[in-house]
């Protein structure tokens, strides 16, 4: 089963051109995600994936082309004005604050219309004076995804979500994730390493290398051109 989407774009990426300070690592991404669907950049090491997140929260330099929210162009905010536009990002070290307990973390997020986060993961109940650097390594993980929803996004940036996890938290985790997006019209793009994981959540995908898209479809159409897609454009 994989995520539907509506026609309405919530994520426009355009021609984006960005990267640090001299070095450009994209050169002319685009990619769209609609409300309800869930989207995968996939690619090797170095494609330009995490800086595609990075830029559409304002973390890294852009030098050309367009992110648009809903429409409204997202060049030039600080990353906190662009928060505050409902867009969360779940970076790939989670950016947990080890000192604060479970419950710090969600009141310093929790928006009006934020997710009960308590409800959608029960562990977290029980661990909710418990400060984040004792948690379990999937315990962090529900938290971080936790804390990005109780923020009531329109727009959530997942990276790398699986890493590090057991099998049994990652399917949690990401049939929750799919859940919401479809429930409630959240508009996902995800980086995941590991194809197969990606593809089964996702409705589309975009394939980046050397910080360009090299190949775009939906999730079953990109499964099965992988072989081809690997031998052509990722030097497998």
């Amino acid at each position: 089963m994989t995520a539907t989407a509506t026609d309405t774009t919530v994520l426009d990426i355009t021609g984006l051109r960005a990267g640090y300070g001299n070095i450009e690592v994209l050169h002319g991404v685009s990619v769209r995600v609609g409300a309800g669907e869930i989207v995968s950049l996939l690619g090797p090491n170095g494609a330009g994936k995490t800086t595609t997140l990075l830029a559409c929260s304002g973390l890294v330099s852009v030098s050309g082309g367009d992110i648009r929210l809903r429409g409204t162009s997202l060049l030039r905010l600080s990353p906190h004005v662009i928060a505050r536009k409902r867009l969360a990002h779940i970076p790939e070290d989670r950016s947990l604050f080890p000192s604060l307990t479970v419950d710090e973390h969600l009141r310093l997020s929790a928006r009006p219309g934020g997710l009960n986060v308590l409800e959608l993961f029960p562990e977290l109940r029980k661990r909710r004076n418990n400060r984040a650097g004792v948690l379990s390594g999937g315990e962090q993980q529900m938290l971080a995804l936790g804390r990005a929803l109780a923020a009531h996004p329109e727009v959530l940036l997942v990276d790398e979500m699986s890493m590090g996890l057991a099998p049994v938290v990652v399917e949690r985790l990401f049939d929750a994730l799919r859940e919401i997006a479809v429930s409630g019209g959240l508009a996902v793009l995800m980086v995941e390493q590991h194809i197969h994981l990606a593809l089964k959540y996702a409705r589309r995908g975009y394939v980046l290398s050397g910080g360009r898209v090299r190949a775009q479809g939906t999730a079953p159409d990109l499964l099965a051109r992988w072989s081809d897609i690997e031998s052509s454009y990722l030097g497998r």
